[in-house]
């Protein structure tokens, strides 16, 4: 088995989370398979014989499955990957005796009588999944333009005001001129997303 390491990036190896193959301009990137996970990929068919275990520092294990992507983006999934994995273990750790464990969890969904929870009916963890992937894209997007870009629509989308945004981020220009770039950065940003990941 390839080691996983920091420079490891070809999945090409491995079988989608639903074997369905990759499409051309498409490649294979590892997904925490969470609670919400599986939910999204259940009714896409997810095949649990693709699930990998990946053992991290001090022997942590994280269940791992592989969904095609857009090619060219490699280094954005692998660092939501690894933002994910530490959201998981994080909260593994923290798990209580009213937790659901994994086990349960998948038991529960293919519980036949009724009696299991299938939360499988609600989109929402899917949307949520890919919001977050697509505003990473987008502001990778800002910051290939201008690094000031990404750290104003982050500082946007958490809820900060312009004035805050200015005390923040250091752009080298007046009250006014910030504005406007605050502004024109929120522009590009729409066009960006127009352009490139709306349906």
């Amino acid at each position: 088995m390839v080691e996983k390491n920091s420079n490891y990036r070809d999945f090409s190896n491995r079988k989608s989370f639903n074997n369905a193959p990759a499409g051309v301009d498409e490649e294979l990137v590892p997904a925490v398979l969470t609670k919400e996970m599986i939910v999204t990929l259940k009714p896409m068919k997810l095949d649990f014989e693709n699930v990998e275990t990946w053992t991290f520092p001090h022997g942590k294990k994280v269940p791992v499955v592989f969904i095609p992507n857009k090619k060219g983006f490699m280094d954005i999934y692998m660092k939501f990957f690894n933002e994910e994995v530490e959201r998981y273990l994080k909260h593994k750790d923290a798990i209580t005796s009213d937790d659901l464990s994994l086990d349960k969890f998948l038991e529960d969904i293919d519980d036949e009588d009724g009696n299991g929870y299938d939360p499988t009916g609600t989109s929402e963890n899917e949307d949520k999944a890919l919001m977050m992937m697509t505003f990473e894209l987008l502001v990778e997007e800002l910051e290939s333009q201008d690094a000031n870009m990404g750290k104003i629509i982050r500082l946007l989308a958490d809820g900060f005001q312009k004035k805050e945004i200015l005390d923040q981020v250091d752009l080298g220009k007046g009250k006014t001129q910030g504005y406007a770039f605050i502004e024109k950065t929120q522009k590009i940003a729409l066009k960006i997303y127009n352009e490139k990941f709306r349906d």
